[in-house]
Formats: C-alpha cells, sequence, structure tokens
C-alpha cells in the first residue's frame, strides 16, 4: 500500500513524514535566519543560543537537526555534539550524558558497561541508567578534558538541551547548565550551548539574567504565512522526487491546508498526507477542495466520507419541500454530527433536519400556527397601502448650501429669542425628516465578517447551491464588499479572499464587526 502510494504520485519517497528530518527542511524565511544565527554563535564562539517557539510544532527540533547535518559536513570527525531531547534527568544524569556524548559515547560512571548506543537516521541517542549519585565532578573534568582536545584540532562542539520548557520549573537544574557554559579555553567557550523549547522558557530564562545574559543569540519562531506553507508543501514534494513542473496541490487545497493548521509546519505536513492518501484512494490527479475535506475528516477521526454529499441530499430535498428556512430551537452535540470541519454553512440547516425526523404533532401545529400568523401579517402588509413615517430618526444629513446672511439675518441669529418658523420654512424641515439619509459606502466598505464556526464554506454566488470555492475558519476576518440577501431571506456577504478573488459567505455563519480580527 505504501508502495504503492508513493509511485502513483510520481514520488521516490515519504514527502511528509511527520519525524524531524533536516535533510527535508525547506531552509526558507525564518529558518534560513535561524540556522544562520545558530551557524554565526558557533563559529564565532558566542557561548550560548535561545531558540523559542509560539507554538508546539513548528520546526525547532528540525533546524537543530539540520545544523547538526551541517556542522558535520563542514567539520567532518572534529565535530562533536550531546543532544538531549528529555532533560528530566537529575543534574548528574545530564552530566553524565554529555560526557558520554562527548567523550566517544563514554562516561566516567562506576558502571558504564550500563552504557549502550543505539544509531537511528545516522544520529546518536545515548540510553543509560548511570546512577543519580555519580561522581559529577568527574565528568566534569573529562568533559573539559575532550572538549579542549576538539578545539585545540580546530573542531567544533555544541551542547544542546531540547523541551527545554520541562525546566520552567527546575531552577537547580537550569543553574547547572548554565554553569556549563562557563567552560573556557585561552579565553574561549569550549563549545556552543543551544537552549531550545516552546515560549514558557523564554519568560523563565528571562527571569534569571545570570542565564539570559550568557545567551546572546536568540531567536523566536512564529507560525507560517500562506506563501511559507505553499513553498513548505512543494518543497518537500519536490524533495521525494516529484517533477518541478507539475503541481499536485491546488491553491484552494493549499489555503485550506494552511488555515485549517494556523501555520504549524507539523499539522501541514500531517494533513497534506493524508490529503495525498484520500487523492491516491479516489485515483485524483490533483488535490483539491475535495481531498483535504476528507483529510481533515480523517484527522478528526470522523472517517474519509464525504461530508457535504450528504448536505447536497439535504438540500435539494429542502428545495423542494419549502424555500422558507427553518430555524432549530435544539443544538446537536458536536461528536454526533456527520459534518463537522465542511460544509459549516449548513450546519443549522442539518439541525433541522435531522430534528425534522422526531417532530411531535404538538410541534407541527404549533409550527403551522406560526406560519399562518407570518403568511397572514405578510399579505397584511403587501395589500395596505403604505403611510409616510411619522417620527424618522435622521442618520446623516447633509449640509445644503445657504445664502449669504444679510444685516438682517445677523441680527435676527444674535436676538436671545427665536422666531417661531414660517409655513415655508416647517414645510422644509418636515421635507427633510421624510427622507432619511443612508449611510455612506465608505463606512460599509470597512466592516469585515468573522467566522463564529469552527469552518465555514466560501461560494461562487450567494445562494446554498452555488459552486464552493473555499473554506476559512473559526476567527478568520474578511473584508465585507458588498450584501445580498437570497430568496429565503438569507443574507449574503461578498467577501475577499486570497490574491484578490472574491467569493460569497452566509450571515449564518460570521457575525459582523468594524474591526479585523488577527487570528494569527
Amino acid at each position: 500500500m505504501t508502495e504503492e502510494y508513493i509511485k502513483y504520485w510520481g514520488l521516490e519517497q515519504h514527502p511528509f513524514i511527520l519525524a524531524p528530518d533536516g535533510r527535508m527542511m525547506c531552509v526558507t524565511g525564518q529558518y534560513f535566519e535561524c540556522l544562520e544565527r545558530l551557524k554565526y554563535a558557533i563559529n564565532t564562539n558566542k557561548g550560548g543560543v535561545l531558540i523559542v517557539s509560539e507554538e508546539a510544532g513548528l520546526g525547532k527540533t528540525t533546524t537543530i537537526f539540520r545544523l547538526i547535518d551541517d556542522m558535520r559536513e563542514q567539520y567532518g570527525d572534529s565535530f562533536k555534539f550531546a543532544y538531549i531531547d528529555h532533560p528530566t534527568l537529575t543534574p548528574s544524569q545530564i552530566i553524565a550524558y554529555i560526557t558520554g556524548s562527548i567523550k566517544d559515547f563514554k562516561s566516567s560512571e562506576k558502571n558504564p558497561s550500563n552504557l549502550t548506543i543505539d544509531f537511528l537516521d545516522n544520529r546518536m541517542h545515548i540510553v543509560s541508567d548511570l546512577q543519580q549519585d555519580g561522581d559529577k565532578l568527574k565528568n566534569l573534568l573529562i568533559l573539559r578534558d575532550a572538549l579542549t582536545e576538539i578545539k585545540e584540532r580546530g573542531g567544533k562542539s555544541i551542547i544542546v538541551i531540547d523541551e527545554g520548557q520541562m525546566l520552567c520549573g527546575a531552577e537547580e537544574t537550569l543553574q547547572e547548565l548554565r554553569m556549563l557554559i562557563n567552560l573556557t579555553h585561552n579565553n574561549e567557550y569550549l563549545h556552543t550551548f543551544i537552549l531550545s523549547g516552546q515560549k514558557a522558557l523564554w519568560e523563565t530564562i528571562k527571569n534569571m539574567p545570570e542565564f539570559w545574559q550568557r545567551l546572546p543569540v536568540r531567536y523566536y519562531f512564529t507560525p507560517l504565512r500562506f506563501e511559507e506553507t505553499r513553498e513548505l508543501v512543494r518543497y518537500r514534494l519536490n524533495k521525494a522526487g516529484l517533477d518541478v513542473a507539475r503541481e499536485i496541490f491546488t491553491d484552494d487545497a493549499l489555503e485550506i491546508i494552511h488555515k485549517y493548521s494556523k501555520g504549524l509546519p507539523r499539522t501541514i505536513i500531517a494533513l497534506a498526507d493524508l490529503a495525498l492518501l484520500a487523492g491516491y484512494t479516489d485515483r485524483t490527479r490533483k488535490i483539491t477542495f475535495k481531498e483535504v475535506s476528507k483529510a481533515i475528516n480523517a484527522m478528526t477521526g470522523r472517517g474519509d466520507t464525504l461530508p457535504y454529499l450528504d448536505v447536497e441530499r439535504k438540500e435539494s430535498g429542502r428545495e423542494s419541500s419549502s424555500k422558507a428556512p427553518v430555524q432549530s430551537t435544539k443544538k446537536v452535540e458536536t461528536d454526533k454530527k456527520h459534518v463537522e470541519y465542511v460544509a459549516h454553512d449548513f450546519r443549522d440547516d442539518q439541525d433541522a433536519d435531522d430534528q425534522g425526523i422526531t417532530f411531535s404533532k404538538p410541534f407541527l401545529i404549533s409550527l403551522i400556527v406560526i406560519f399562518s400568523l407570518f403568511f397572514g401579517g405578510l399579505g397584511f402588509h403587501l395589500l395596505t397601502p403604505s403611510k409616510p413615517p411619522e417620527t424618522v430618526v435622521i442618520l446623516k444629513r447633509e449640509a445644503s448650501p445657504q445664502k449669504p446672511q444679510t444685516q438682517e439675518d445677523l441680527q435676527q441669529s444674535e436676538s436671545p429669542a427665536e422666531k417661531p418658523a414660517s409655513p415655508q420654512q416647517a414645510a422644509t424641515t418636515k421635507q427633510e425628516i421624510a427622507e432619511p439619509k443612508t449611510e455612506t459606502k465608505e463606512a460599509k466598505s470597512e466592516r469585515y465578517a468573522i467566522v463564529n464556526k469552527d469552518a465555514a464554506n466560501v461560494r461562487n454566488a450567494p445562494y446554498l447551491q452555488s459552486q464552493r470555492i473555499g473554506m476559512i475558519f473559526r476567527g478568520e476576518s474578511l473584508n465585507i464588499i458588498e450584501e445580498r440577501t437570497d430568496g429565503t431571506g438569507t443574507k449574503w456577504y461578498k467577501v475577499l479572499l486570497y490574491g484578490n478573488r472574491e467569493g460569497w459567505i452566509s450571515s449564518a455563519v460570521v457575525v459582523v464587526s468594524s474591526k479585523a480580527v488577527d487570528s494569527r
């Protein structure tokens, strides 16, 4: 199955494996800048580096692995490193682990035979059952000698502590790590210490000035932009053997992947992989909205069926039975719905359909009475001649041109007592009140549609049966450029999408605001 899946898309290897792999890393944007800072810190003996990410899964570990690969290529056997990805060890265990990594994988503990080496993907992982009361001083002396020897040969050494957010409450361990940076020779640091973790680590180290000052090179990862998401997917596909002239993912598919993942590379990779699998199962030639929506459903544990097919069937049933919208009075539990992330603009209608199967007679009678009153009132309103409004609120009154004031007018305006309006003035005022002014287009153009559902469809026309052209997710803001109402009374907003594309979104899945929301 796996080999067929790769061959079907014309690939030579898996493009979207979740395990960190520096060889598959797309070194652009912030990752290129971070790698350059790391190499700068190593080559100039800056001592310490702090790497922090806004969220988990932004590529810190992959960046470190790419750095190790580059340093090996540059320095060969003269490059040594110690990598600890589970720092919740005692200070003695951490020092013993680092010593074993740098000094030919040997430790000075009483029972060094317990130390084993496992090579996985050309990366060294040392597993040991070292005693907690080991000889820390002896290990530190061995470590210093090993680092000095490497430096005298013109080599480089790095000590990496990953997942550093796990040490936020372990001040004793952090102080031990800080002291490791002090290993120097001839007024130069013997190694480069790299501390990596999530955003909680940033504030923790910042509140320790003695440690913060020893980490002069720092970098903070943020979620990817849409262009970076597209570049990441394309780079991995090409790296896996795809012809550079071929495009597998459409722009709409990439847009949905970016919105759902919120710019997190780990989620982007997982979703893109599931989309390729869905496309292989259906024997498609491109990954579109359809395949990505199936992948989202599969990722959330709701199977890989096409939920919007059921929606289309229910839409056609509603269209033939009644054009009037039905509002649901009871919200169905999320885990009981068949549709979750796709076609959320139908969610209210779906609830009504699902509940309509068990409608009781009293409910139907109440519904008939409500419709009778509604249509009766509508008929009365249509047959009754309209009257001019007696009281109208003036939204905005434009200034009318005035005649130059005469001396008599100036005297009247300075008079403390106002004269009653003449019949002609009263008529003019009444006419202004009867003709209220509307808001200007400039005020409407500053409105934004903010999605209040988990996901919502964007269509090419303002009605439910029109074609879907995209999907946006909860919290996203889109600029409203036009507003319409369909035959059922549902309000639709024309919005701007990526690349200045335009689409329509239902008022059932958005709230309108005068301010945009930063979803990132």
